[in-house]
């Protein structure tokens, strides 16, 4: 088992308390409430760094959720961009890099290499699509982000990996949870990025 201690916030704030939250407004903070999930995987990741070397965590998720906008990493439509992920963990003085059509071997191999990756998914690695999906998408079509912190291997075989997945859904907040292989894959879109200190 090789899983890093990674620190976990979850998707679900108390929304009364916006301004210690960091926002301008009750509106700003349930907007991006629905609407973090990538960058609360970024900061997870960046805190487990930060952690190790024993420095000061990053800043808020209010003040990154700027920062991301200064760098256009998010837009209404289409949510945060990888490509914008990558900016905004780069801002921040660490190195982040994208992978498409990844193989399980290859996202094992970044684990075992302390490196951690946020990894496009169904929410909940649900593998259901909807009709548009199935007519228009043809790769894996994810919608959420998830923060891969371990996995676990038996008999020199991948038997899964283990997540912090965030969610404004509060049964779906799993800190650490184990995903056997079969479930991750049928959830996993194959693409997302890998974050790393320099």
């Amino acid at each position: 088992m090789n899983i890093a201690e990674v620190p976990f916030y979850s998707q679900k704030w108390n929304l009364s308390k916006w301004r210690e939250l960091g926002f301008s407004s009750y509106e700003k903070a349930q907007y991006w409430e629905k609407s973090c999930c990538g960058v609360l995987c970024l900061k997870m990741a960046l805190d487990a760094y930060l952690i190790r070397k024993g420095q000061e965590i990053a800043p808020s998720i209010a003040e990154i959720i700027k920062k991301g906008l200064e760098l256009n990493a998010y837009t209404h439509a289409l949510g945060w961009s990888h490509d914008g992920l990558i900016r905004l963990a780069e801002s921040f003085g660490f190195t982040a890099k994208p992978f498409d059509n990844l193989k399980i071997s290859e996202l094992a191999e970044s684990v075992r290499n302390n490196n951690l990756s946020i990894v496009s998914i169904k929410v909940a690695f649900n593998n259901n699509r909807t009709l548009k999906e199935k007519i228009f998408f043809w790769k894996k079509y994810g919608g959420h982000l998830a923060l891969v912190i371990g996995v676990e291997e038996a008999n020199g075989k991948i038997a899964g990996f283990y997540v912090h997945h965030t969610s404004i859904r509060q049964e779906y907040n799993w800190r650490g949870r184990f995903i056997a292989l079969d479930d991750f894959i049928k959830g996993f879109t194959g693409r997302g990025l890998a974050v790393r200190d320099k």
